[in-house]
């Protein structure tokens, strides 16, 4: 057993009383420092004193949460050049803090950068707009006005941040704008042919390449809506082989073309009226025969689904129609096979 002298329990308790007189007395001080005073963080920015912050913690909170989100849906990103500097101080109990005066200073310091969606008709930009949502509905609205263009705009949305930008707030508006170009496009290259055109013809080079090639075909029909007025093979008298199938629609339908190709032949010929013809790869060609007018030329080249030519009754017809011919290597076979 350790036993403790009588002075060292003297001294323990001297001391202990020392200990709690000090505490005391700096607790009696502290009140009384805290009557007088409070304690605020300075704020400087730089080579600006901008005052004092009660609450340093929450200041710091909203000036991050500012730097993070911004203060609207489209903003893409904030950038704060500099930080702020916070010193702990004792001031006078009179001294007026203002959180809310930095903050906004802080903020007005900011470079704000605005997510914008641009809607770019070959590559070039009509318009921005704020939000993806409008810019899709833009773009499908005028997909589907051009869909029966021969020449239509490639379409595209693209992200862009800018400190400052102009929105277009009407959809219709955004359209015409697009549509304006293509239609004008359109008018151009439609033509109306009342004489047989001369002249115009496919390099050799070029229908050999398309014969040799081993490109997979797959024939799309040339009307979004019709109705089958007749079959391919023997009419019903016996005595006439029908080449194609008849798909009737109102006058002036847009014709599209079956396949990527090139076009060898659009003037009129006999009892086909006004002819398309359309040459693919390896050897398969396309006739739309008994249109009203030509969208194309001679040695266009087309894609699958552009617009070749429009319904008519030219030629042999008892009515508004597209004949469409499937023919391999210059035999003809039933449509009804390839489509």
């Amino acid at each position: 057993m350790i036993r403790i002298s009588n002075r060292a329990k003297l001294v323990t308790s001297i001391c202990t009383k020392v200990f709690v007189a000090m505490l005391l007395g700096f607790s009696v001080l502290g009140s009384l420092v805290l009557l007088e005073y409070k304690p605020v963080y300075s704020v400087a920015y730089g080579d600006e004193d901008l005052g004092y912050a009660q609450n340093k913690n929450v200041l710091q909170k909203n000036i991050e949460n500012y730097l993070q989100y911004g203060d609207s849906e489209n903003v893409g990103y904030v950038i704060l050049k500099e930080k702020p500097e916070y010193t702990f101080k004792l001031a006078k109990k009179d001294i007026e803090t203002n959180d809310e005066e930095i903050y906004a200073y802080i903020k007005s310091k900011c470079d704000i950068y605005y997510k914008v969606y641009a809607v770019e008709s070959n590559d070039e930009e009509v318009c921005r707009v704020e939000t993806l949502a409008m810019a899709q509905e833009i773009v499908d609205k005028a997909n589907e006005e051009q869909k029966n263009y021969t020449k239509k705009a490639t379409l595209t949305i693209s992200e862009k941040y800018e400190k400052e930008y102009e929105v277009s707030s009407d959809v219709e508006v955004a359209v015409a704008d697009i549509i304006a170009p293509v239609k004008k496009l359109n008018a151009e290259i439609t033509k109306i042919y009342t004489t047989p055109s001369t002249g115009l013809t496919v390099s050799a080079e070029v229908l050999a390449a398309l014969k040799e090639s081993s490109k997979e075909l797959n024939f799309t029909l040339p009307l979004e809506s019709y109705v089958i007025t007749s079959r391919y093979g023997w009419r019903r008298n016996g005595t006439e082989f029908h080449t194609g199938i008849d798909y009737a629609a109102p006058l002036g339908t847009p014709i599209h073309a079956a396949e990527d190709g090139v076009v060898t032949c659009a003037q009129w010929s006999g009892n086909y009226g006004y002819l398309v013809k359309i040459q693919h790869a390896g050897g398969f060609e396309t006739y739309y025969a008994h249109c009203s007018r030509f969208a194309v030329s001679v040695g266009d080249e087309v894609k699958q689904g552009d617009v070749v030519s429009y319904v008519g009754s030219t030629g042999r017809s008892t009515g508004p129609h597209v004949h469409l011919e499937i023919r391999y290597n210059g035999k003809h076979m039933n449509p009804a096979d390839m489509l």
